[in-house]
């Protein structure tokens, strides 16, 4: 059963790094490995699983015979006694034989003085319900437990690989206003030009200067959200919060397969971790209706034994030395209906586990629908957001050579080049957005 489980694990692994293989880049990869290696909650969760491991070692040992060696030494003063009148009875008989002899009447202490008792007990149990069944019941929690640990790994993959996304976003966009700020500063080195030929007033100066102190702002802004990107991600993969993070633009620059909901569906009904735990838990709740059962039919056997020396003071002779041996069944044969209602509590564990099973199923169906709706939304809203960057682009070369041709005002040269940097951002943010809609679909289909 212990193989079991590990293959189990294993299988979880396989099945969620294929997850890594649709948002993969080796620097990401890395990243999600020193996550799964370093995260507390993965700890946790990998103690807890370690724990129901040793549980089943214990239920497993409950079947061996137990040796105990047991060592007393007793002394006793005062306490109830109770007088012997030996001299009374015997010394009538010696006076008429004409014996010497004479015995004085004694008072026995009942607390024992002097008294030890050194002894090995054994005790084998012959056929015991609890043990077995108790024994599978543990495996299956402990199936359930590498279940549990499984997908607490594969929700910190999504979460790494999100915040990941998210950081990169954060960098691009200021890529984005960065070359706005060039364009800016080419336009005030054009109206200074400008001004300097008395072809223009200063104040074409002054509104370029106002527009590049915005970007500069938009560019301030940008790096604290990228700090504080920065800093989540290092949370999640236990580093320091200030630790420099490896980019890697490819993710950002990459074909989007097309996935079929119906496939996605199919696959999540048979890989999604969640399956796994609920499971488990119908088998331990059958396994402890089995264990009831069992209880209402069979008794318990055991055999033992006592072996060792008791006396008065340590001789550890032949007179001290002693030896038992014990053969038991027990039986429940009333006990209040207790064991019916334990059987029945089990039956109705079983049946809202199995219930459980099903509408985990319907929700599970559920989210991959709503999750490949939300993708192909996503999907949608970039490539408008591009073809809304191509007319930007487009009016902006017209606007530009128009103004530098005195044939266009700087409102309508910044108005355009606004326009410009705002559909950069959008479709940078449309693109990042179709990329966590495409991490979500994939997670919500358990791949």
């Amino acid at each position: 059963m212990l193989r079991k489980t590990t293959l189990f694990l294993l299988f979880a692994l396989v099945t969620a790094a294929s997850t890594a293989q649709q948002l993969s880049s080796p620097v990401l990869d890395e990243y999600i490995r020193q996550g799964l290696a370093n995260n507390p909650g993965v700890t946790a969760r990998n103690l807890e699983w370690q724990k129901s491991l040793e549980s089943i070692r214990l239920a497993k040992s409950l079947s061996s015979p137990t040796v105990q060696f047991n060592a007393t030494y007793t002394r006793a003063l005062g306490g109830r006694s109770i007088d012997l009148p030996i001299g009374d009875l015997l010394n009538p008989v010696y006076m008429a034989l004409q014996s010497p002899q004479r015995v004085e009447n004694q008072s026995i202490q009942f607390l024992p003085d002097n008294f030890q008792e050194t002894k090995f007990k054994v005790a084998y149990p012959l056929f015991n319900s609890d043990i077995k069944y108790n024994r599978q019941i543990q495996q299956h929690l402990a199936d359930s437990k590498a279940a549990e640990k499984s997908a607490y790994e594969y929700q910190l993959r999504y979460q790494i690989t999100i915040a990941y996304l998210r950081y990169l976003q954060a960098l691009e966009a200021e890529k984005i206003w960065a070359n706005a700020k060039n364009v800016l500063s080419e336009l005030r080195r054009f109206n200074e030009s400008l001004v300097k030929n008395n072809v223009a007033t200063r104040d074409i100066v002054a509104t370029a200067d106002y527009e590049l102190s915005k970007a500069d702002n938009e560019i301030f802004k940008l790096r604290s959200s990228q700090n504080t990107a920065r800093a989540y991600f290092n949370l999640l993969i236990n580093k320091d919060l200030q630790s420099e993070v490896l980019i890697d633009t490819s993710l950002l620059h990459r074909n989007l397969p097309r996935y079929q909901p119906e496939e996605l569906i199919q696959y999540a009904l048979e890989h999604r971790q969640e399956f796994g735990a609920i499971e488990a838990g119908i088998q331990a709740s059958e396994s402890a209706r089995r264990l009831q059962e069992a209880n209402r039919r069979l008794p318990d056997a055991y055999i033992g034994g006592e072996f060792g020396f008791q006396g008065y003071g340590y001789t550890f002779d032949h007179d001290q030395a002693f030896a038992l041996g014990q053969i038991g069944v027990t039986y429940d044969l009333f006990n209040g209906g207790q064991t019916k209602i334990k059987v029945q509590q089990a039956r109705l564990d079983n049946e809202r586990a199995r219930n459980q099973l099903t509408e985990t199923r319907q929700q599970i169906a559920m989210q991959v629908t709503q999750a490949w709706n939300e993708y192909e939304a996503a999907r949608h809203t970039w490539e408008t957001a591009q073809t809304g960057l191509k007319a930007a682009e487009e009016t902006f070369r017209i606007v530009n050579n128009k103004y530098r041709a005195s044939q266009a005002l700087l409102l309508e040269f910044l108005d355009a080049q606004n326009r410009v940097t705002t559909a950069r951002l959008q479709v940078s943010l449309a693109w990042t957005d179709v990329l966590i809609r495409e991490a979500e679909l994939l997670k919500a289909a358990g791949m």
